[in-house]
């Protein structure tokens, strides 16, 4: 054999070794990445400490003490947290715990025991516990089904779930994703959400706190308010329409705040008539969705702009100004006399105008060879404004009684 011939041979000898040991690197489903105390078992083995970088095979069960493990599989990747007991397979099936999914090619399928979740791409969250508790599917973007045995496919568009105990009666449909502040991936994702949400809440329920009980019942009232409604001639028949719709649904009377909030989301949303905008979002927070989210379902992505647009209607309103209570009276600095002329137009004031109290004088005391009684004489001249109505009332008895002591009038 020639020597080039015995180098043809070992290169062909090297290409299949190589292209085996290549296949046995890609052979497995997945890859494990290890961030804390996770246990590998492999099929028909034994239980060992995990490490990063394991290939994974079928029937490789995977269980999280603490921290965190990925896997990386072929059609994306599955986050798993402490408590997660996840076994590989070509459709992973979850024990119990949480796992985060996050498909990036034709999607991923998480088989639990009551069903399988389907991901086709975004990002949900499938959670469970023991083999009779709740099974509990958040989808935080997109679209995705949970496949219930024995029961229709029930669609799940962000920000929405499904939860499934003993109890629930089948067929189910999804509901707003209950948010919980100590979950790490509800605050990853929708935290931004939830912190505009509460001050939208905020300032709806002071926006109908002013209202009287007459107010914000015409389309008319919200269209002087948010005034690119006036370029929507649908608007009208929208309100009438969502007016109507809301006591057919079931749900509770929505209130001006509600109308205004749902008004200013519609005008961002895109896809649908205004009728259907108005009708879904005042539909989906009375089944308990917060303002935030509300928005996302109508693909509205800059929640801060929903925020400030509903300030600004806030703002053009001409609401009645109340009092403050006694003790929380603040008193400024005195009033100074203007010397230009203003155009500002006058405003309110929920103090009442300050009276001048009746002065008493205090006349000096009778000389005598011995004593000279002091006397402490009334001031010549009261502070201007709300302040001397204020403080004459007091000051005045004061002095009468300072006065009658050191005069010797007991």
């Amino acid at each position: 054999m020639t020597p080039r011939r015995i180098g043809v041979v070992v290169l062909a000898c090297l290409i299949p070794i190589g292209l085996a040991a290549c296949g046995r690197t890609h052979s497995g489903l997945g890859r494990l990445t290890v961030t804390g105390d996770s246990t590998l078992t492999r099929l028909h083995g034994s239980p060992q400490k995990a490490t990063s970088g394991a290939d994974l095979h079928a029937g490789d069960r995977v269980q999280v003490a603490s921290g965190e493990a990925v896997v990386n599989l072929h059609g994306g990747v599955l986050h798993l947290r402490s408590g997660a007991d996840l076994v590989v397979d070509a459709t992973p099936h979850l024990n119990g715990g949480s796992i985060l999914v996050q498909p990036s090619g034709a999607g991923i399928s998480v088989a639990a025991q009551r069903g399988t979740l389907v991901v086709p791409k975004g990002v949900a969250q499938l959670a469970v516990g023991s083999a009779t508790a709740n099974l509990t599917a958040k989808v935080y973007t997109a679209v995705s089904q949970l496949d219930i045995t024995g029961n229709p496919a029930v669609s799940i568009a962000a920000p929405r779930q499904v939860t499934l105990t003993p109890d629930t009666r089948l067929p189910v449909t999804a509901g707003p994703l209950q948010y919980q502040a100590d979950d790490a991936w509800d605050r990853l994702y929708l935290g931004s959400a939830m912190s505009v949400s509460d001050q939208l809440a905020a300032a709806a329920n002071g926006f109908n706190a002013q209202l009287s009980a007459t107010e914000g019942s015409d389309p008319s009232f919200y269209q002087q308010l948010v005034p690119a409604l006036n370029s929507r001639p649908d608007f009208v028949a929208a309100f009438s329409a969502a007016q109507h719709a809301q006591p057919l649904a079931g749900s509770p009377a929505a209130k001006p705040g509600d109308y205004l909030i749902a008004s200013v989301i519609a005008l961002r949303a895109n896809g649908g008539s205004l009728i259907n905008r108005l009708n879904d979002e005042l539909l989906f927070h009375a089944q308990g969705a917060n303002w935030g989210f509300v928005a996302l379902d109508q693909g509205v992505s800059d929640l801060t702009g929903v925020l400030n647009d509903l300030l600004g209607a806030i703002g053009r309103a001409s609401l009645p100004i109340t009092g403050a209570p006694p003790s929380q009276l603040a008193i400024g600095p005195p009033p100074t006399i203007a010397t230009t002329p203003t155009t500002r137009p006058p405003t309110r004031s929920t103090t009442p105008p300050a009276t001048t109290a009746p002065r008493v004088t205090v006349p000096p005391a009778t000389p005598t060879p011995t004593t000279n009684p002091l006397t402490i004489p009334a001031p010549s001249q009261s502070p201007p404004g709300i302040l001397g109505g204020l403080l004459n009332p007091l000051l005045d008895p004061l002095i009468n009684a300072l006065n009658n002591i050191l005069g010797g009038h007991h």
